[in-house]
């Protein structure tokens, strides 16, 4: 990734811990960590959008970024974006050794 694309803002918001809750399930142990960091944002085109099988009523961008290192980006984190609140659908690409990732995302328009 040119790491001279990342020219804007995003925060994302990871998920929190999971402990055993003594009856053989998980529950989740604390609210997960917000982050902000800079990335580039592409709002995918119609065509993107029928070729990965989206729903084509929602506003849906394409986000790349540098991660810190720990964190647990899955699918359905919280990502902010321009006052606007995504969530990730599906994510593309990682690069575990440069922490880049790539992620479709999508919010309700």
């Amino acid at each position: 990734m040119n790491t001279g694309k990342l020219n804007r803002r995003i925060s994302y918001t990871t998920f929190g811990t999971f402990i055993d809750d003594g009856i053989g399930g998980k529950t989740q142990s604390e609210v997960g960590t917000t982050v902000s960091t800079w990335c580039y944002a592409r709002q995918l085109s119609m065509r993107e959008l029928i070729s990965y099988g989206l729903p084509v009523d929602y506003r849906t961008f394409e986000f790349g970024f540098i991660y810190e290192r720990g964190a647990n980006i899955e699918r359905g984190m919280k990502l902010s974006y321009e006052n606007k609140e995504f969530r990730a659908v599906s994510i593309l690409e990682v690069d575990e050794a440069k922490r880049e990732i790539k992620i479709i995302a999508n919010t309700q328009q």
